[in-house]
């Protein structure tokens, strides 16, 4: 690929989406721009020198790397390679993922100026240039690189590899040692102001110890997600006091999902103090997701610790298959086992037979689509491989106490 095709490529993105794009040689020079009215960041004295501090590392990545800046704006970057011989990297941005309120902008406006000590003039010019930045919703932009990278490179991407790719790429380096100090009994008595659906849902994934589930759905969604102003004066404030709500939620539903809880409310105060520490927006959003994964990931291996290695593959395997039917024999030859030994095995440790586990199971996700989805009962009941409506109803009441109807009205009556 020669600048021509890779500018014509840029033009086309640019004409396409309305978003600058750019492109900075190995030698670090802006070779071509396309941002017809864009007027850099003027906290910056160009914007080349704003492209370098954005994307100074030397380490290759073969994927979109997407930044975000302290003041809220968001970057992507993919690196141009040929024949294996880095070339430079095209950027595509600023971009904002909702329009800027002047709520938001006050607090943005007011910690860049105390840092900087500018006057009146440069806040104006901020202030045009925050409310010009184009929206783009935080799914479309991932959408936007991946259409991007297949032109350069005609390679696929998915969006779940790109999301962990990049949550890899975080240098913010979490403790996650095991807990020694006391826990403290200070606690922030807040709440989110988005959707509450959505809330439930990651919380869900925490109680439940499905990280990887939890990152996807975190991070495809909270960005579009609207969530209260907890401090007025500070951007970097309001985040970390997001990030505390958050981590106290999280805390409650890895205790509710079986970690301990001593662990847990020491786990908490460490990374709350750890965020304390951070000093940009960016890092605190990082940290959070981490901490919040890190959670899900201590649910899922306590519930396996208590378990044998069989026991453990079968417990994984009805959780990857639950939509598959599943019986006693199949799970037997997965584990070079005989069907009553392993049926033995499996009362011993769990305390309760396999079969009623797989019911309790299907149940727990019957439960799950009731709250979080618009399926009907039937759709549902087909879905995990039952009989029939009658047969899913009879089972669903045996380990609830109530129907699916009344259970539905029941989540819909709470939200």
């Amino acid at each position: 690929m020669n600048y021509k095709e890779l500018g014509y490529i840029c033009q086309l993105m640019y004409d396409s989406f309305n978003i600058p794009v750019f492109f900075i040689n190995e030698q670090k020079q802006l070779v071509f721009e396309f941002d017809v009215s864009f007027k850099h960041n003027p906290l910056y004295s160009s914007k080349e020198l704003m492209l370098k501090k954005l994307y100074d590392q030397n380490k290759p990545y073969d994927f979109p790397v997407f930044q975000t800046t302290e003041y809220m704006e968001r970057f992507c970057g993919i690196e141009i390679y040929v024949q294996k011989e880095y070339r430079g990297r095209v950027i595509v941005g600023p971009t904002i993922n909702s329009v800027f309120t002047e709520e938001m902008l006050t607090p943005i406006l007011s910690e860049a100026l105390g840092k900087m000590r500018l006057g009146k003039e440069v806040e104006m010019r901020l202030r045009d240039y925050f409310q010009s930045l184009p929206v783009i919703p935080n799914l479309k932009f991932i959408q936007l690189s991946m259409h991007l990278y297949y032109m350069i490179y005609q390679e696929k991407l998915d969006i779940a590899g790109i999301i962990q790719n990049n949550k890899s790429n975080e240098n913010i380096t979490l403790t996650t040692e095991d807990p020694s100090i006391s826990i403290s009994n200070r606690r922030q008595d807040m709440s989110f102001h988005h959707d509450l659906t959505y809330e439930k849902r990651i919380l869900q994934f925490i109680k439940e110890g499905r990280k990887e589930e939890f990152i996807n759905h975190f991070k495809l969604e909270n960005q579009d997600n609207q969530v209260g102003i907890l401090a007025k004066k500070s951007q970097l404030r309001n985040k970390k006091n997001l990030a505390i709500t958050v981590i106290t939620l999280g805390t409650r539903a890895a205790m509710e999902g079986g970690l301990q809880e001593e662990t847990a409310y020491t786990l908490s105060d460490l990374y709350i103090q750890n965020i304390e520490e951070l000093n940009d927006s960016a890092s605190v959003e990082h940290y959070m997701v981490e901490a919040l994964s890190d959670f899900a990931d201590r649910v899922r291996k306590n519930r396996q610790s208590k378990y044998s290695k069989p026991i453990n593959h079968c417990i994984n395997y009805i959780f990857n298959h639950l939509y598959e039917p599943t019986t006693i024999v199949n799970l037997a030859e997965l584990n070079n086992m005989h069907p009553n030994y392993l049926s033995s095995l499996f009362k011993k440790e769990v305390g309760v037979s396999l079969p009623e586990y797989i019911q309790r199971s299907k149940i727990d996700e019957a439960k799950s689509l009731l709250t979080f989805s618009d399926y009907s009962i039937l759709k549902i009941s087909s879905l995990l491989n039952y009989n029939d409506q009658s047969h899913f109803t009879k089972t669903f009441k045996k380990f609830t106490g109530i129907t699916p109807k009344q259970y539905k009205h029941q989540s819909l009556s709470s939200k």
